[in-house]
């Protein structure tokens, strides 16, 4: 079975990084009409200067309050992205992004699968889903060997902290953050595949329940 995640996030680092959310849908035509519906809005903008990109590669989204003097340059004195870079100080670039899961192999265990998200690199961290405790050991390794710098190594008490507060989320959120030096990563909890009432469409984890409290129901009072 395979889900979409709908990435919304700052690109790289700029204010509001830690703010990246992940939407799940059970289907492509879903995911992407949620993106079309958020582009809508971001067009009514005036501040949105250009909206670039396709689902899967991202679709990347700049906002500027110097809309006005971006149009005056662009594209007769200066490329877009020689503007933006110019102009960082008063840029924010989005980016929106399809993610497809194939959780066809997924375990009947009770841990969760995490999609993972490098901020840094606007892309996704990992190539594969890790369950909670997998998840939890690459990031504490990762931290501890450090490319450089020593205060990536975990008996640092500040690295200690962000590491108690990522464990933390993973096992009591549905999402998680680790923001160590030049290491940017979101966490984001895989739900687990719904199921359909074949009486009414009702799409939830305890459709069992809820099928037996359905079909129960008279379907000539259903129609009043």
């Amino acid at each position: 079975m395979k889900q979409y995640a709908v990435i919304h996030a700052v690109a790289g680092l700029f204010e509001g990084y830690s703010d990246t959310t992940c939407e799940f849908f059970p289907k492509r035509e879903l995911a992407e009409k949620h993106i079309n519906q958020l582009q809508r809005e971001y067009t009514k903008d005036e501040m949105c200067v250009n909206l670039d990109g396709g689902y899967d590669d991202g679709i990347y989204v700049t906002m500027t309050r110097e809309y006005e003097d971006y149009h005056a340059c662009v594209p007769e004195s200066c490329d877009h992205d020689d503007w933006v870079c110019d102009n960082g100080d008063d840029v924010s670039v989005e980016v929106f992004r399809i993610i497809e899961l194939d959780m066809s192999n997924r375990s009947d265990s009770t841990e969760s699968c995490w999609l993972t998200w490098n901020q840094i690199e606007v892309d996704q961290a990992w190539d594969y889903t890790p369950l909670c405790m997998s998840l939890v050991a690459r990031v504490s390794s990762d931290i501890n060997d450090g490319v450089s710098g020593e205060s990536r190594k975990t008996f640092d008490p500040w690295v200690v902290d962000q590491l108690n507060d990522f464990i933390q989320s993973v096992y009591y959120r549905n999402h998680a953050f680790i923001d160590i030096d030049d290491y940017s990563m979101h966490a984001f909890r895989i739900p687990k595949p719904s199921k359909e009432c074949d009486e009414c469409g009702y799409v939830d984890d305890a459709v069992a329940s809820h099928y037996e409290e359905c079909s129960k129901l008279d379907p000539q009072t259903q129609k009043q």
